[in-house]
C-alpha cells in the first residue's frame, strides 16, 4: 500500500463519518447493584448482557460490536452522579438507567446538561419527566397510567376503600401513584409510610393499616418489603385484597412472602406468560445461561438493548441527536410487543392484572 493511500485512510478515519468498522459502540448501564434492593440490578445486568451478546453474534450494528459498560449507582445520590459521570467520560452514546424513578430524577439534570448522551430506561414511571422534548426516553408506562389502572381494578372488584403502603426508597413513584389514586377514586384512601432502607416497625405498620379497615392494601414497596408486608398482614388476620406494582414482579416476592402472597395482584405492563416465540427463546436462554428464570427486570433490560441496537442501525451517525431521531422515526417490534415512542420519548402500553397463583405469576388480562 503506497503512502498516499495510507494518508487517505488515516484522514477518513479521523472524520466522524468514517469510524473503523471494528470500533465498538459504547452503551452504559447505570443501576443499583449493591445498595438496598441491589438484587434487582443483577436481573437488569443479566438481561442487558445477554442482549449485547446476541446483537454482536449477529454481526453487531452495521458491522460494529456493542460494548456494555456497567456502573453501580449504589442507590445513592453520589453513586448516581459518579456512575453517570464515568460513563459520559467514556463516551457512551446512551445510558440505560436507573433502577428507580427517584434515581432517574437525580440523574436527569447531569445527563441532560451533557447534551451528548441519551438517557433511556424501562424502570422509571414518574410523571415529572413526561412530555419533555429532550434526550430522555423510556419504555415503561407512567405513574398516571398505573393510577388509572388501579382505580379501574378497584371499581371492577367493588372495593370502596384502600390503604397505600409507601416506601421512601422510591418515594416519587409511590407518592405519584397515591396522588393519582386520590384524584380518580371516589372511595376512601389512606396512606401508611415506611422506609425499607432501615429497620421497619412492622407492628406499628400493621396496626396503622388495620385501623383503616381497607378493602385493599396497595404495596408500593420494593420486592422484599412487599413479601414481608404480605406475611405480616395475613398473620394479623387481614383478609382484604393485596395489590403490588411491577416493582415486586420477581420470584423474590414468592421467596419472601411464601403462602401469604397467594392471590396478590400485581399491576404491570409485563406479561408473565408471554406467548411470543422470541420471548420463549429468550426466557430459555436466560435460564440456561444464568440458572434462574427471566424476570420483569430482565425482560425490560433485554428489550432496551434490542431497541437501541435497531435504532443505532437506522441512525446515519452514532450521536445522541441522531439516535433520538431514529428512536422517534418508526415503531419497534420487541419480544414484549410493539414499542412506539411519542414525540417526547414516552410510550403507552397496556397494564395487566397479574395474580400469584400456586406459587407462580398468572396473567389475568389487561385492566380495561
Amino acid at each position: 500500500m503506497n503512502y498516499s493511500v495510507l494518508v487517505a485512510l488515516l484522514f477518513c478515519w479521523l472524520l466522524a463519518g468514517c469510524t473503523p468498522k471494528s470500533e465498538p459502540i459504547l452503551i452504559g448501564l447505570a443501576v443499583n447493584l449493591t445498595g438496598t434492593g441491589g438484587t434487582a440490578g443483577e436481573y437488569i445486568r443479566e438481561g442487558a448482557m445477554l442482549a449485547v451478546e446476541e446483537v454482536n453474534r449477529r454481526g453487531g450494528v452495521n458491522g460494529r460490536p456493542l460494548k456494555l459498560l456497567v456502573r453501580d449507582d449504589k442507590n445513592s445520590a453520589e453513586g448516581i452522579r459518579q456512575a453517570d459521570q464515568e460513563l459520559m467520560q467514556e463516551g457512551v452514546v446512551a445510558i440505560i438507567g436507573h433502577s428507580y424513578s427517584d434515581s432517574t430524577l437525580q440523574a436527569y439534570p447531569q445527563v441532560m446538561a451533557n447534551g451528548k448522551t441519551l438517557l433511556i430506561t424501562g424502570y422509571t414511571a414518574t410523571d415529572k419527566l413526561t412530555g419533555r422534548d429532550d434526550l430522555f426516553f423510556r419504555t415503561s408506562v407512567s405513574s398516571s397510567s398505573y393510577s388509572a389502572a388501579t382505580v379501574r381494578l378497584l371499581n371492577r372488584r367493588g372495593i370502596r376503600s384502600i390503604t397505600l403502603l409507601q416506601d421512601r426508597v422510591n418515594f416519587s413513584f409511590s407518592e405519584e401513584i397515591t396522588a393519582g389514586v386520590r384524584q380518580r377514586f371516589d372511595g376512601a384512601v389512606s396512606v401508611v409510610t415506611t422506609d425499607s432502607r432501615g429497620e421497619v416497625n412492622w407492628d406499628s405498620v400493621v396496626r396503622q393499616i388495620q385501623r383503616q379497615k381497607p378493602g385493599a392494601v396497595f404495596l408500593l414497596t420494593e420486592v422484599a418489603t412487599s413479601g414481608i408486608a404480605a406475611q405480616k398482614l395475613r398473620s394479623a388476620g387481614y383478609q382484604g385484597d393485596l395489590l403490588a406494582t411491577l416493582w415486586a414482579q420477581t420470584p423474590d416476592l414468592i421467596r419472601f412472602g411464601g403462602a401469604a402472597v397467594e392471590g396478590l395482584t400485581i399491576l404491570t405492563f409485563i406479561e408473565p406468560d408471554n406467548p411470543r416465540p422470541a420471548y420463549r427463546a429468550f426466557a430459555a436462554t436466560i435460564e440456561k445461561r444464568f440458572n434462574k428464570a427471566a424476570t420483569a427486570r430482565t425482560d425490560r433490560a433485554y428489550e432496551l438493548i434490542t431497541i437501541l441496537a435497531e435504532a443505532l442501525g437506522r441512525a446515519p451517525a452514532h450521536t445522541a441527536a441522531e439516535l433520538k431521531a431514529a428512536l422517534l422515526r418508526e415503531p419497534f417490534e420487541t419480544l414484549m410487543g410493539t414499542v412506539r415512542f411519542d414525540r417526547f420519548g414516552d410510550v403507552e402500553r397496556p397494564v395487566f392484572e397479574v395474580r400469584v397463583a400456586d406459587g407462580r405469576f398468572a396473567n389475568g388480562g389487561e385492566i380495561k
